[in-house]
């Protein structure tokens, strides 16, 4: 009898200790913070690519020297996708199931967020987009949130730039055949329609296209005041040059895809340029943040701070936050991430339903001929 009250004794205790050591290995805290990044350092994005990596690693740098996050170093772990949407899905597949990671900072393209957006939603991993603007990013999934805002907004704000800052009554629209130019047309088009300004053309091309002299005749003899035209700077560059050729010295009008090296081939032709882009810059001094984050990098990099840099750099203290508030953990921070408002160097950062950055502000920007932003002050 002795026997048996002994044996059960001892199948409790082992019972018992079982428990504990389950219960210990479920509330042990990690002895550091793994955030993943996915960013396009090689391949023709790397131009994007580069600045956001700078001010991710800028505030990396930061929190560790300080307490890091809830007293833990980051433990940073980057990948190059070099803006292909399948490397960027395995880059994503070994962040989330090798290192197991929580929460990736990218990728930074459309394409290649949509491509990873399904496995985030899969692995209950949080994606933020660092410089995505595909509308389609909105509907992509409760896991998938954003740091620079849907193309939408970019879109519209020109448009209406067009309408009310150089009085355009006839304006021509020149976009690409791809689902980002698509909608930027869309919402352009609704803008200048609702105004009443007149559409005497509209003509399109294909990324990757060289020569864009026949639909530049084409626009060029409708005569317009302006020619709204989302581009990538690539394609950019050789538009503003041939129009040029073309006799159009009016001026071009787009979203941030433009702003890139393009002042040594465009040469004069670079003054007809304007582009929308967040607020971003020294001249916004009442962003204390981000006045700070403009010093910081400058003397860390010995380059110009942009706002693909404070995008990067703010998508670190924004996970930091979420973890912060939610934990280790997912879900939490994707539950953390709707509570947060944040006033960063990128500017405010706050989300809507669908993870969507409303918080940002535009403004109009030229480049000179270092290829830098200017705010445009006046016209």
């Amino acid at each position: 009898m002795k026997r048996k009250i002994w044996i059960g004794i001892g199948v409790a205790v082992v019972m018992a200790l079982a428990i504990v050591l389950i219960v210990t290995q479920i509330k042990k805290e990690p002895e550091e913070i793994k955030i993943g990044a996915i960013v396009p350092l090689t391949g023709p994005f790397a131009t994007y690519g580069e600045p956001v990596r700078d001010g991710m690693l800028l505030a990396v740098e930061e929190i560790n020297a300080g307490s890091g996050i809830n007293g833990k170093q980051i433990k940073f772990i980057l990948e190059d996708d070099a803006g292909d949407p399948t490397a960027a899905v395995n880059a994503f597949n070994k962040l989330a199931k090798v290192d197991k990671v929580p929460i990736v900072l990218g990728p930074l393209s459309s394409g290649a967020s949509m491509a990873t957006a399904p496995v985030a939603e899969k692995n209950k991993v949080i994606q933020i987009s660092t410089l995505a603007g595909t509308i389609d990013l909105t509907n992509a999934g409760d896991y998938v949130f954003r740091i620079y805002p849907s193309s939408e907004v970019a879109s519209r704000y020109i448009a209406k730039v067009a309408i009310e800052r150089f009085t355009a009554k006839r304006v021509a629209i020149f976009y690409p055949e791809s689902a980002p130019g698509f909608t930027a047309k869309q919402f352009i088009s609704e803008v200048v329609n609702a105004a009443g300004v007149e559409v005497v053309a509209e003509e399109s091309f294909k990324d990757g296209d060289r020569d864009f002299r026949s639909q530049l005749s084409k626009i060029a003899s409708k005569k317009p005041d302006v020619i709204l035209c989302s581009a990538y700077y690539v394609e950019g560059a050789l538009i503003l040059v041939q129009a040029k050729e073309q006799g159009l010295n009016v001026p071009i009008l787009g979203e941030d895809g433009w702003f890139g090296p393009i002042a040594d081939i465009a040469r004069d032709a670079l003054k007809n340029l304007y582009f929308a882009n967040v607020a971003f810059g020294p001249e916004f001094k009442d962003n204390q943040v981000m006045q700070k984050f403009i010093t910081a990098f400058e003397k860390q990099f010995s380059k110009k701070a942009t706002a693909y840099a404070a995008a990067g750099y703010d998508a670190i203290y924004l996970a930091k936050k979420a973890i912060e508030i939610g934990g280790y953990d997912g879900q939490k921070i994707k539950d953390a991430l709707y509570e947060i408002d944040l006033q960063g160097a990128f500017g405010r950062i706050k989300y809507d339903d669908n993870g969507d950055n409303i918080g940002a502000t535009y403004d109009l920007f030229q480049l000179n001929a270092k290829n830098e932003a200017v705010l445009v002050k006046k016209l």
